[in-house]
């Protein structure tokens, strides 16, 4: 499978406290859009992930609507003392980085070992 790029992963556990996880050597799809509605200007930036399976770390498990990817390996990690701490830092990463949740995920894990991947499309 063809790759183009490094993400970093932040899953949210049901207690709301992120981890940060490097996935490397993903295929990164990134469509942005605007959209003319009778409100008004509306964008609409899409991106579409595929994570082969030998680039992923066992175990990889997704929580739509809350997980969150960064295109790029980033290195800050969240304060999970509290949920202050854990907005803040939500605030800051979002201030320094194209920041997209996670909406759908879904394994594509049959066919050729080499062809098997995960497949997460993300607002």
């Amino acid at each position: 499978m063809y790759t183009n790029a490094d993400m970093t992963l932040y899953s949210c556990s049901k207690d709301g406290k992120f981890t940060r996880e490097v996935i490397r050597k993903v295929f990164w799809e990134e469509v942005k859009q605007a959209l003319i509605e009778k409100t008004g200007l509306t964008s609409s930036d899409a991106v579409k992930v595929f994570i082969p399976t030998g680039s992923a770390p066992d175990g990889l498990n997704f929580t739509t609507g809350k997980d969150l990817v960064i295109k790029d390996i980033v290195e800050t990690e969240f304060d999970n003392t509290s949920l202050q701490t854990i907005s803040a830092s939500l605030t800051d990463l979002k201030a320094t980085h194209d920041v997209y949740t996670v909406t759908v995920a879904d394994g594509k894990l049959y066919g050729s070992p080499v062809m098997q991947h995960y497949q997460i499309s993300c607002k």
